[in-house]
């Protein structure tokens, strides 16, 4: 308690008095606009929150992932559920607005985080001076993305890993500046907590593994805190790799022993992966998933619903893929669903490669040109969006010419594999929203490094803005 009392007097001698307050006026304004979101929540929700709300349901009250009429519950992620299941135990009642507001407190949450990773990355390109402008543009943006509010509006997996992503990263980050390898077990809990909540991230917390092992000399420090070299480099690489590995595995292993038992195969987190494979690879819907609905929709229904209607969210869709699974009986649904999937890939790059390869772009396109809700699906909405991303990517830039590959590495690394993933499989726009936490600081730096440069009077340049390797 003393440590923590001495830390938070440091604060405004460490980040300055105004930039605290307007750190919490931005914090205020987030709140304010999730218990909007709280108390006046979405209409009509997806299939996932319904999904999610009755899964967390059923762990409060029937002490089962899903219960006995619930069927397919395993290709959820759990995380999600099991939080709001955690909140409805603690307040005694399975309310849905008691978990919309773990998601505004979450969101809160990741305003601050987001601001703390902001500051990190203009520490790193050599502009202390702009730190805390690039923090809390970052964290204004986190405040104010209408996906972020929208998503507090439904019951959904996104809210949580918004902030334990850019946490982990920049977990990640601090751990490669400290002397004990046993500082790499925060990022790894906080990877694990990602994949639990959004199972392809279980694939990044790997990648940061493997990067762990592979970060270059000077990120190598021994115990005292001295560069390392040979013979102790192995131990300086290996040790914290397993580490943030540990962390991992910590996380979801009781998970995947319960899947073990339940389910009588080797499920890590959950089972959606075959439907997502065999949505994504559906050429003739062109990979979109209300395009496939619709399909299946009329093909078992006989009924011919507009992709996005009222109408056709109402419709169940796992009877729907339950019918598509009876091509092979004798397999699970997600596996048989999978293996559909897998031979649609087949005989669509066979038979049509340049038609798939022009629907994978199409679905990169798709996770960044939009975003969720109405907000940015309008018009307006987009160009705000590709915006984002274009400052996103210029942030990128400058991490390069000041050659901060660390960082730089570290923040693409998210963004490349869930995109990769989006693009093999479910392309929705949902895939960015996640990834949006660390797009922000890196748009913040670019825009704070363009005004700086504007307002300079003199032309900005690489060579001006080189400094020496990290």
């Amino acid at each position: 308690m003393t440590a923590a009392r001495e830390w938070i007097r440091a604060l405004p001698a460490r980040y300055g008095r105004r930039t605290l307050i307007a750190l919490a006026l931005i914090a205020v304004l987030g709140l304010g606009l999730r218990a909007v979101a709280v108390v006046d929540p979405v209409d009509d929700p997806a299939d996932d929150s319904r999904a999610y709300y009755a899964l967390a349901k059923a762990l409060y009250e029937e002490g089962s992932y899903g219960g006995p009429e619930f069927r397919d519950s395993s290709d959820w992620s759990p995380g999600a559920p099991l939080l709001y299941a955690a909140a409805f135990y603690a307040t005694g009642g399975a309310r849905e607005g008691t978990a919309r507001i773990v998601e505004a407190l979450l969101g809160v949450a990741a305003i601050l985080v987001v601001f703390a990773l902001g500051r990190r990355l203009a520490e790193a390109v050599g502009r202390p001076q702009t730190a805390s402008t690039v923090g809390l543009l970052a964290a204004f943006a986190v405040a104010v993305y209408p996906p972020f509010i929208h998503s507090t509006g439904e019951l959904m997996s996104e809210p949580p890993a918004i902030l334990t992503l850019p946490a982990a990263v920049l977990a990640w980050l601090w751990a490669s500046e400290r002397e004990r390898p046993w500082a790499w077990l925060l990022p790894g809990l906080l990877f694990g907590l990602t994949a639990m909540f959004r199972p392809e991230y279980l694939l990044v917390g790997v990648a940061f593994v493997a990067l762990t092992i592979l970060r270059p000399r000077s990120q190598l420090r021994t115990d005292k805190g001295e560069n390392c070299e040979r013979p102790g480099a192995f131990r300086a690489r290996v040790l914290p790799a397993l580490v943030v590995l540990g962390g991992i595995v910590a996380v979801i292993l009781p998970w995947a022993i319960r899947n073990q038992v339940v389910l009588d195969r080797t499920v890590p987190i959950s089972t959606g992966g075959g439907k997502a494979l065999y949505v994504g690879t559906y050429l003739p819907a062109d990979g979109e998933y209300q395009r496939v609905k619709a399909i299946l929709a009329e093909r078992y229904l006989g009924r011919d619903l507009e992709p996005g209607s009222a109408a056709l969210d109402a419709v169940d869709p796992a009877p729907l893929f339950d019918r598509v699974a009876e091509r092979y009986p004798d397999l699970p649904r997600d596996s048989a669903l999978g293996k559909i999937g897998k031979k649609n890939l087949s005989d669509y790059l066979s038979e049509d490669p340049v038609g798939y390869a022009a629907m994978t772009v199409r679905k990169a396109g798709r996770i960044w040109s939009s975003g969720v809700g109405e907000a940015m699906s309008s018009t307006p909405g987009r160009v705000v969006q590709i915006l984002l991303v274009a400052l996103g990517l210029a942030g990128f830039v400058l991490l390069g010419l000041r050659r901060r590959w660390w960082e730089l590495v570290a923040l693409a690394t998210p963004i490349l594999l869930v995109t990769a993933v989006g693009t093999a499989s479910l392309a929705a726009p949902r895939r960015n929203e996640v990834l949006m936490t660390l797009v922000f600081p890196l748009a913040a730096l670019a825009l704070s490094s363009a005004v700086a440069a504007i307002l300079s009077g003199r032309e900005w340049s690489p060579e001006q803005a080189s400094s020496p390797p990290s």
